[in-house]
Formats: C-alpha cells, structure tokens, sequence
C-alpha cells in the first residue's frame, strides 16, 4: 500500500481548503433530524427501533471520535494509501474533475427515472389512496425528489431523504419496497461523495452567489463540487461493497435452493409469465429439444461465480475486472430486456457506469480540433451549439481569424477551412471536412451520439449533397458576422486551482467509509452459509446474534436479505386472476392486471400495484386450491376501486397452469401445462 506524506495532510487540518470540519456533524445532525421527524409523522417507530440502534449511534460515534486532530489525520493517511493502491491495482481508475459531467449526467438520468416511477405510482392510486394524506404525499415526495435530482436542486439534501426516508419508511407506506431501490440507496452514495448535484445544476449557480441558500447548500459540498481522487475512489469501493454483500446474501440462498443447484431455475425464470417479458416466446424455444433447455440451465450457473468474484476481482484489475463489467452488462441487460424486475436494471446500469465508465468520452480533452469560419454567421452558431452540449470538453475551437499557421501546419489550406469546417482528430491526425465533419463530431462527442446512426445512413441518402447545397450558399442564406459570439466552455476549476489527491483530514468520507465497513462486516458475519455451516456452533449463533442490530443498519445503505428467483417466485406463475367490466352496452373491457394468459398488463408500471398487491396475491395463492377470491377480496376490491365508485360491474376469473414438470426438464424436455379457469366471480 503506498503511504502518503503525513506532513502535507497534517498542513491541510488548519486550512482544511477542501472540506469544512463542521460537514460530517452537519451530515449527521441532518440524517438524524429528519429520521426522527418523519418517524414521528409516520408512526414507523418499530421499524425505525431496528435500524436506529445499529446505524445512528455507530455514526456518530465515528464522526466524534473524527473529532481528535491525531484520528483525523492518521485516518486521512492510512485511506489515502488504500486509495492509493486500488489505483495501482487498476481497480478503480478516478478522475474527479473529468468524471465530473459523467455523475452530472446520471444524477439527471437517475432523477428521470425517478420522475417515471413516481408519475405511474400517483397515476395509479386508488379513491382510497387519496382519502390518506399518508399516501399521497409521500407518493408526491417520491416525484419532487425527481424532479429536484434531475434539476441539481437542493440534491444533496434529497439524496439524503431518499435514503433515510423514501427508500426506508416511504416503502413501507406505499408497500413499493424493491430491490430496485437498494440499488438506487447505493448510487444514491456514491453520488453524494462524487458531488453529482455541484455541476450542470442550480445548486452550481446558486453557489455562486453569496446568500444564505448558498451557504446551506454549499455546506454540504466540497469547495468548486469536485471531491479529492482519493475519496472518489473510496466512495466507489464501499458502494460496491455494498453491492456485493447483497451478492453474497444472494449467493448463499441460491447455495440451498434446488431449483438453482438443479439448474431447473434457469428455463422455469425464463418461461415465467409473471417476471418473464417473453415468456411464450421462451416456452416455445424451449420445447424445440434438450439444447435450449441445457443452455437456459447452464446461464443460471454461471450466475454464481460472479456473485462469490465480484469485488475480489475488481480488485485483481486486469482481465478479472473485465469480466465483472462484461458479465454484469450481460446481466443487467437480462435483466432490462426479458425479466421485469421493476426499477432494478435501470438503476444497475446507472450504478455500473458510475464505477467504471472512466475512459470512452470522457478521457481526452481537446482530442478533436476545430477549425471554423468566425465571420460566418451559420458556422459560429454550430460551433456555439458543439460546444453547448461538449459536456466533456473534447473540443478545442480554432477560429481562423487567429489560426492561419496553424492551419498551414496541419496541411490544411485556408481558402478550403472558409468553405467548410474541419475537425482534426488530435490522437491520429486525420482531418475531415463538411459532411464527414459532423459524422466525425457526432462519434466523439457523448451528447450527440444518438445523431451518428443517422448520419451514417443519411451518408448514403444525399446528406452530402444536402449540405454542400447549404455550404455554398451560407453567407447568403444567413450572412456575416463582424464581432463572433462568446463560446461556452465548461471550466469546473477555477485557474490555478486543482483537485486534491489525497483525503482531507476531516473530510465526511473517512467516517462514512469506516461507518459502511463495520456495517458490512456485520452483515458477513450473520449471512447464512447452508453448506459451508449447516449446524452454526453456539459461538457463532451468539456472534450472529450479537451484530444483529448493525446487520439491520446496513439496510440503510441498501444492503439486505435478498431471495429471488426462488421456489416461490418461480410458483408465482402458476396462478393468477384477470379483472373484467361491463361496459353499460354489455360488452366486457379488460382492466390493465393481467391478460388471460398471465402476464402482466399496464397498471404494473405502477409498484404500488405491482408490489403492494399483486405479488401478495401470486405467493399468497401458492399451493392452495379452489377458489381464492373471497381469501384476497381486499386485494382484488383495491384494484377495481375506480370502477366501483363509478358503479361499474365488475368479474374476476381466476386461472391455474402447474409448473412444467421439474424430473423433465431435468432430462433436457420441457413441456407447458395445461391452463384452466378456476373460478368466475361477478361482484
């Protein structure tokens, strides 16, 4: 582990030019104060008994002990040499200042996601629902906190409620508790210690002044919103720390459950009309012979190395963090694709981008140089409009009025660069000019790669010709400028000015490391190991036991029990009700549940009615026979609220098709079930 100079940190404990002191007792003091009220509002105490015990206590323990000038220090030397070595590994290559416009980006992605799921959970709230401000506002919080994420507002601060209350005891109102969310807990870290909110925000431009909003929301940033390279670099650690412990849990459910050790998980997931897209499309595959089923098998396998290597081969670098991201973009691409696990995939590739998206775009400032007519009124508003969206700064504008050498060096001929603009690719050399120009442009720079496809095909449908017309004719169709309009440039450090290396003593994210470590470490110790201990000693039990309120701390940073892909989530495809009514000319009309075969329709965009009710219904139903419509009435009753209140008549007919047999499949056949209509009620 390399070790950094004491020396210079301890210089930095007076000036402390990156981070205030009173930040981490300013973090906790928030966290704590806002648990406490909404608890109280929300009349969650139990909940927040198990939690509080084990994770508010611990970190304020941590940030005062974080106090002592000699703790503060020694912890900012020993975590910038960790830094340090994860960088030499290759483990995590971070650049604050040029990732700076990457976790802008997904914080404005993330918020946009969060805006979706909000909007569906308002969309499809019950007469009931709205009769319960507990409901409502916290389903309209869910949205502001989406809305003020994508727009930089207030984001630290919301990120913090997101965590500690939406995520926490806002599912538990509105029963939309997902793993989804663990994730989204995660990266919703990782974008705090990486300052997501300081850039391409309002936060960035109400910093600037200096009025009281600036000096609460620049309380909770890093001076000029870029971290140190060694904090980036822990905060992508511990998150991924945290990634992992849920793997892990994962990985030793799996290690217990037949129908993963059997493979048989593996084509009943895929032909699961419940959590499968595809599930027809599946069954019709797998019924074509043993090699789809044998391969459906195997993929499910090979899921389990990467859950046991996921961290230890990141931190192995090379090949070995290769294949974590190659096989987790697979993953999460199944994932997006073909099973519907809500928010989950879109929040996991958020997450992996996060980590290591380091290089394609945002590596290479200045790479392209553009050569340009400033006395052209419709080349100075395309250069305005490149760099406008060159969030990455890959673009060095050279107007000719001042780079006639220049041109001359790099061979190009002045007269020529008035008739077209040229982009020189600095790493090879090459230079392209007119149509080729805006291909070229639209490769390198992040914002206007959507344009590339489209150019590419408009390459062969008179694109070229369409733009020399224009060229030709620019002067005339849109004249001359005489003084060139300023150019936005996305300068994030002042002159002079550069990001920290090493950690800060006092900075927040030596207490939050330390604090998410423990946590973890706990976590470990009480994960159930079925074939490793399959009678724990008494030591152990009591160990376990004794880490029990730590454990469920960890929950707070989105690491918990996870069982998925089980026994009874496979059997959910085995039963399930379609929701009908008569319109008044006596037709039947579908409500957007389920279709007859099982799958799910529209109103699952909402997880309220995903999670809170449906799922409820499909495990609840597992194993028990005849009828279950007056078991689940309020369930089902829920669901058809608007059409009741509307005196809508409404029917509900329950299906059952078994599982293909599992001794089959086993033997490389699969084969569908029978369907069959249960029961029809008319309420």
């Amino acid at each position: 582990m390399g070790m950094v100079d004491a020396t210079d940190i301890s210089a930095g404990v007076e000036s402390l030019s990156n981070v205030r002191r009173s930040k981490g007792i300013l973090v906790t003091s928030l966290i704590f104060i806002i648990a406490l009220s909404l608890v109280a509002l929300t009349g969650t105490w139990d909940w927040f008994a198990n939690r509080f015990f084990g994770f508010f206590p611990l970190l304020i323990g941590l940030f005062v002990l974080g106090i002592h000038p000699v703790v503060r220090v020694k912890a900012a030397v020993v975590l910038s040499g960790l830094a340090d070595w994860l960088a030499r590994r290759g483990a995590f290559v971070s650049n604050p200042e040029e990732e700076a416009p990457k976790f802008a980006l997904i914080r404005i992605v993330f918020g946009l996601f969060m805006i979706e799921r909000a909007f569906w959970v308002i969309s499809y709230l019950e007469p009931s629902d709205w009769g319960q401000p507990s409901i409502w506002l916290t389903a309209m919080m869910g949205l502001l906190c989406g809305v003020l994420v994508t727009a930089g507002l207030l984001t630290q601060y919301t990120l913090v409620y997101l965590i500690v209350f939406q995520w926490q005891m806002g599912d538990i109102l509105l029963r939309t508790s997902t793993l989804g969310n663990w994730i989204a807990a995660m990266l919703s870290v990782l974008l705090i210690f990486a300052n997501a909110g300081a850039n391409f925000s309002l936060d960035r431009l109400l910093m600037k002044r200096g009025t009281f909003a600036c000096k609460v929301i620049s309380a909770f940033y890093y001076d000029n919103g870029l971290p140190s390279e060694s904090g980036l670099q822990l905060a992508k650690l511990m998150t991924l720390a945290c990634y992992w412990c849920v793997c892990l849990y994962s990985l030793s459910i799996h290690l217990a459950e037949p129908a993963w050790m059997s493979g048989s998980a593996g084509p009943l997931l895929l032909t699961n009309n419940f959590m499968s897209r595809y599930s027809s499309e599946f069954s019709w595959l797998l019924s074509q012979g043993p090699i789809p089923v044998f391969l459906a098998r195997v993929s499910l396998w090979a899921m389990l190395p990467w859950y046991l290597l996921l961290l230890p081969f990141v931190l192995l670098g090379g090949v070995f963090r290769k294949y974590v991201i190659i096989w987790g973009l697979l993953f999460f691409g199944l994932s997006l694709f073909i099973l519907q696990l809500g928010w989950l995939a879109q929040f996991e590739f958020l997450f992996l981008a996060a980590l290591f998206w380091t290089k394609t775009f945002i590596s290479g400032a200045n790479r392209l140089q553009v050569a340009y007519d400033d006395r052209c009124n419709l080349c100075d508003r395309t250069v305005t409009f490149v760099k406008a969206v060159d969030l990455f700064r890959r673009v060095h504008l050279k107007p000719l009025s001042k780079n006639i050498p220049w041109l001359i060096e790099v061979g190009i001929d002045p007269d020529d660069a008035r008739k077209d603009l040229y982009a020189v690719d600095v790493s090879s050399g090459n230079a392209v000019k007119g149509y080729e120009f805006y291909v070229l442009l639209s490769k390198h720079v992040f914002l206007l790669l959507p344009l590339h496809p489209l150019l590419i095909v408009g390459r062969y449908l008179g694109g070229p010709a369409v733009y020399r017309f224009v060229a030709e004719r620019r002067t005339r169709m849109f004249g001359v400028c005489q003084i060139p309009t300023p150019k936005p440039e996305y300068t994030l450090l002042p002159t002079g000015q550069m990001v920290h290396k090493d950690i800060v003593p006092g900075d927040p994210i030596s207490t939050v490391f330390c604090h998410v470590m423990i946590l973890l470490a706990c976590f470990a110790i009480s994960l159930p190991l079925p074939y490793l201990v399959k009678n724990p000693p008494t030591v152990l039990r009591k160990i376990q036991r004794s880490v029990a309120a730590p454990t469920n701390a960890a929950g707070i940073y989105g690491v918990g029990p996870i069982d998925v892909f089980n026994s009874t989530d496979l059997r959910m495809a085995e039963n399930w009700f379609t929701l009908s009514k008569k319109t008044k000319d006596g037709f039947e009309q579908l409500l957007p549940i389920f279709s007859e075969d099982g799958k799910r329709l529209a109103a699952h965009r909402s997880d309220r009615v995903y999670f809170g009710n449906t799922v409820a219904f499909r495990r609840g139903v597992i194993g028990k026979e005849g009828c279950q419509f007056e078991a689940f009435r309020q369930q089902v009753s829920y669901l058809g609220e608007n059409e009741h209140s509307n005196g809508e008549t409404l029917i509900y007919r329950q299906y059952v098709e078994p599982l293909p047999s599992v001794d089959l499949l086993l033997r490389g056949q699969y084969m569908a079930s029978e369907r069959r209509l249960v029961c029809e009620v008319t309420f």
